[in-house]
């Protein structure tokens, strides 16, 4: 089960900002994230999230220039010979 809380720091002890459904004595793993560091972190288009163009241009350009040359311009009429092997039209 995993749940996210956030907490505050205070005198060397995290304290959960909410209840936890938990039982007492009960051990968890903690990982920590700075919230200041989550937004500033975090893409520019609204509430956090970048919008379907800016993540479609991220993807594009992770892919190295050479491999759009390699890449089938024919997918859409032959879809079922990239697909399953059908003979291509």
């Amino acid at each position: 089960m995993i749940i996210n809380v956030k907490a505050r720091y205070a005198d060397g002890v995290l304290t959960p900002l909410e209840p936890l459904d938990l039982d007492e004595g009960k051990e968890v793993m903690v990982s920590i994230e700075d919230t200041q560091d989550a937004v500033n972190d975090a893409p520019p288009t609204g509430k956090g999230r970048e919008s379907i163009p800016q993540m479609f241009e991220r993807l594009r350009e992770s892919v190295p220039p050479e491999t759009w040359d390699d890449l089938s311009t024919d997918l859409a009429k032959n879809k079922k010979h990239y697909l399953y092997g059908h003979p291509k039209e």
